[in-house]
């Protein structure tokens, strides 16, 4: 199911404009302007991932109960039906990791922004609805989750892509965090979407696609916007930073 969203993505981010949804907000690209992130919203255990291809050790090494689940449930991608596509609020289909999906809110953007060398297309945020989820399921999303979840959980999904412009090598880790306007902050390492590795480095021109699922606990119903902040952008061979932390504001307003 993920590849042909990131298909759709692709087209999406190809076109020259997005598709209207009556109960969807549309935004225009000049209405989200990044800002840089304060100290306070950069948290520590969204800096890195468990792994990344610096000491990624061939095509099968020992994994950690985090990189097991994260193979785990990326199997079951491949195992998954094909659902539709989930654009408008009520829309439901199935869940990739087994039951049942419902989508809550949805906005959007196929927006594009530049950090330094790099262009970050985000083409959606959505809050979604996962229940009917398997045992199996249930356990490895609890344990990428960091908190045991039930067979029915909200979540919070972004899916954007990164583009590197310039022939640099350049490192980047990604999101680092989600800040609703309602609860605490939610780490970007409770992604269950994850890979159990991540390749940070950007080594000249390439594009590379990201898919986040964040267990969000708080009343959907008051979920009005959220920030993305996204880590520092940084020479790869150096380490010395290019770009620092970034903020985007997205709000979850729907229209009726």
């Amino acid at each position: 199911m993920f590849i042909v969203q990131l298909l759709l993505a692709i087209a999406l981010l190809g076109s020259s404009g997005s598709s209207n949804h009556a109960t969807s907000t549309q935004l225009e690209i000049n209405q989200i302007q990044p800002m840089d992130a304060s100290p306070e919203q950069v948290m520590e255990t969204g800096l890195e991932p468990f792994r990344s291809e610096r000491n990624y050790n061939g095509w099968e090494p020992e994994l950690n109960q985090f990189e097991q689940a994260a193979s785990s449930l990326q199997n079951r991608l491949f195992e998954s039906v094909v659902s539709p596509i989930l654009s408008k609020p009520g829309d439901t289909g199935i869940f990739d990791y087994g039951g049942n999906l419902k989508l809550l809110k949805s906005v959007p953007l196929n927006t594009r922004f530049e950090r330094g060398p790099l262009t970050i297309h985000i083409v959606h945020a959505q809050l979604l609805e996962a229940s009917d989820i398997p045992e199996d399921s249930q356990k490895n999303i609890s344990i990428l989750n960091r908190e045991d979840i039930g067979s029915k959980i909200t979540y919070i999904n972004i899916l954007y892509t990164v583009e590197n412009t310039t022939d640099q090598n350049i490192g980047f880790y990604g999101l680092n965090s989600v800040h609703p306007n309602t609860g605490k902050p939610i780490s970007a390492d409770r992604n269950f979407m994850r890979k159990s590795y991540v390749y940070n480095q950007y080594d000249g021109v390439v594009i590379d696609n990201t898919n986040y699922g964040l267990v969000y606990t708080d009343d959907p119903d008051k979920l009005e916007s959220i920030e993305l902040v996204f880590n520092k952008v940084y020479d790869y061979d150096t380490g010395k930073t290019i770009v620092e932390p970034t903020s985007l504001n997205i709000p979850f307003a729907v229209q009726e």
